[in-house]
């Protein structure tokens, strides 16, 4: 597999106005004081489904009833806030678990506090696809084979699941070039014709079927169906130091992901405003799972699959970032 960055002139403003993926210029302070013991908590994540989660958990009081005030910085992504997690300007970071893993293995004193996002169950529909335009002669999986693919950071989960999920297809990937673009130039970049696919997330997926792009592979979930795709991290300090805070927040992301699961439709209905996406938008995108407990069998998928790709050398210490 090849690697490399596209600069493209196309402007993201025509996409930014759904505000999915940019970054905010500062944190969001929500939530209040109540009787428990988290306090107040820093957390970057990043822009879109992940960050209107815990946004939607604050809407609904759940935070507040943990007694934490959630203090929300939307990053561009989960691997710019793990420099600001590390260096003290966060107390916790929302990261995909390529991300977290990656850091774990390069020394980092991390520890993955509780889950984020899931892959569905459903192999023909999860809230992540690579996407091809209509004439470009990709019309399934198999044509994959020696394309481009835009990913929005090289080396990461989207290059990892693109890649098991088209061995497991059967599919060549040693001449897959994979494109490193930011998520809101991807469709764009595709209709110029720049790029031959594009792997993209909720809500450019649904933008991009409204559009008339055709999903061709669903890497999350043809990996592994249910894989854990997001993660909430901490340092090792700030675990051993104040380990209330951080039961508070554990049972506040498990209380949050159990309002999504049973009324998902209320979370759609929040999205407009929490998120500014357009209601048809948000009516229409798939959603992501979200459940209470890390999965560590995705865990080791995921890092195995790493030392195969040649993105790491050494197997990672998995004890040391669950903590046990």
């Amino acid at each position: 597999m090849r690697h490399h960055t596209l600069r493209t002139a196309v402007a993201a403003g025509v996409l930014l106005c759904v505000g999915a993926c940019g970054a905010s210029t500062g944190p969001d302070a929500s939530g209040g004081e109540g009787e428990g013991s988290g306090g107040v908590i820093r957390i970057g994540e990043t822009d879109g489904v992940p960050s209107a989660f815990l946004r939607f958990g604050v809407q609904q009081g759940v935070f507040e009833e943990h007694g934490i005030e959630l203090r929300i910085d939307a990053s561009a992504g989960g691997a710019a806030a793990i420099p600001a997690l590390v260096g003290g300007n966060l107390d916790i970071a929302g990261s995909n678990v390529v991300s977290g893993l990656l850091a774990a293995e390069r020394g980092l004193p991390l520890r993955m506090i509780a889950p984020g996002t899931f892959a569905t169950d459903d192999p023909t529909a999860d809230f992540s696809a690579v996407l091809a335009a209509e004439g470009s002669g990709i019309e399934a999986a198999d044509d994959l084979a020696g394309a481009s693919i835009a990913v929005n950071t090289l080396e990461n989960i989207g290059d990892i699941t693109i890649e098991a999920a088209l061995e497991e297809r059967g599919v060549d990937t040693s001449g897959v070039e994979f494109v490193e673009l930011g998520f809101p130039d991807m469709l764009p970049a595709l209709a110029n014709g720049q790029i031959d696919a594009a792997w993209v997330i909720e809500p450019f997926l649904t933008m991009g079927v409204n559009d008339g792009l055709t999903p061709v592979l669903w890497p999350y979930v043809e990996s592994m169906e249910g894989l854990q795709i997001g993660s909430y991290l901490t340092t090792q300090d700030f675990a051993e130091r104040d380990p209330e805070a951080v039961a508070a927040f554990q049972a506040a992301i498990a209380d949050t992901a159990e309002l999504v699961t049973e009324d998902p439709d209320a979370f759609r209905q929040a999205l407009p405003e929490i998120e500014e996406l357009e209601p048809a938008i948000a009516d229409a995108m798939i959603l992501p799972g979200f459940h209470s407990e890390v999965d560590v069998a995705s865990l080791e998928f995921l890092a195995d699959r790493m030392v195969r790709s040649g993105f790491v050398d050494d197997e990672i210490d998995l004890d040391a970032l669950l903590g046990r």
